[in-house]
């Protein structure tokens, strides 16, 4: 995979297909293997570039890595764009890379064609998000002091706001947690503290659309619907996905998604 310097990590990527670009943002416990399926699927139409986000899969972490924030990932996807797109791209992006998705929808369009979020974990949208995620971080302060035991309750699905919809991620790529535990670490949480520019959803100017199957844990489907409200020409898209997630499941019906929000 070939790597490019972001702002002292190098961020590995790997592309598919010709024609206008699609960036393809992964979940946290992931890689851009997880996108195989769908970019397989975009590539008779797109050029589909998957990249690995700081921290996963080939790409490197800062030293002592400990903290992320949603807009340091997107600026890392900024200049994935800027250097191998040629141009704005549809960003699609799953879980927490569906918040960096929107982030850069909002903060960067600049860069972004249009936008498909799988699952966005946004539950501050949702008012049962706050008792949730104190609920969450008792569990983790339980676990705490052993980082292999934090992993576990994480994979296990017990922490459905910290970690909404992980127990459906595949074994395969659930690993990625296993051989990165400082990156799942480094990421719980941090949509709670992204600094959501409200008043720019009024007013976003791209296309998108905010994807959930039937298999969508109820408060990513709560903070999906409420996203959707808010979000200026957004569509709410579920898909039919016999295998969750979505984007692995549903890889042609998202691809076709894919198609309608590109110019």
């Amino acid at each position: 995979m070939p790597t490019l310097e972001v702002r002292g990590v190098e961020i590995a990527w790997r592309e598919r297909g010709q024609g206008a670009p699609v960036l393809l943002i992964h979940e946290t416990a992931a890689t851009s293997a997880v996108w195989d399926p769908l970019a397989e699927a975009l590539a008779t139409e797109f050029h589909a570039i998957a990249y690995d986000r700081r921290g996963w899969g080939g790409s490197s972490e800062p030293d002592d890595y400990r903290r992320t924030t949603i807009e340091e990932q997107s600026e890392d996807a900024a200049a994935l764009i800027e250097a191998t797109a040629g141009g704005p791209a549809v960003v699609c992006g799953a879980g927490l890379g569906g918040v960096i998705a929107l982030d850069l929808l909002l903060r960067r369009s600049d860069v972004v064609a249009g936008a498909v979020l799988i699952e966005p974990t946004l539950l501050q949208l949702t008012p049962l998000a706050t008792e949730a995620l104190s609920e969450d971080r008792h569990r983790i302060e339980i676990a705490a002091g052993n980082r292999e035991n934090v992993i576990d309750v994480f994979l296990s699905g017990a922490l459905p706001a910290l970690g909404p919809g992980v127990a459906r991620t595949p074994e395969a790529t659930a690993a990625a947690a296993r051989d990165r535990p400082g990156s799942v670490l480094a990421e719980l949480g941090i949509p709670a503290g992204w600094r959501m520019p409200l008043p720019r959803l009024e007013s976003a100017d791209r296309p998108s659309a905010v994807v959930t199957a039937a298999s969508t844990p109820p408060l990513l489907q709560e903070a999906a619907q409420a996203l959707g409200a808010r979000l200026a020409q957004a569509s709410a898209r579920e898909v039919s996905s016999p295998q969750p997630p979505p984007h692995v499941g549903a890889a042609a019906e998202v691809a076709s998604i894919v198609s309608e929000v590109s110019p």
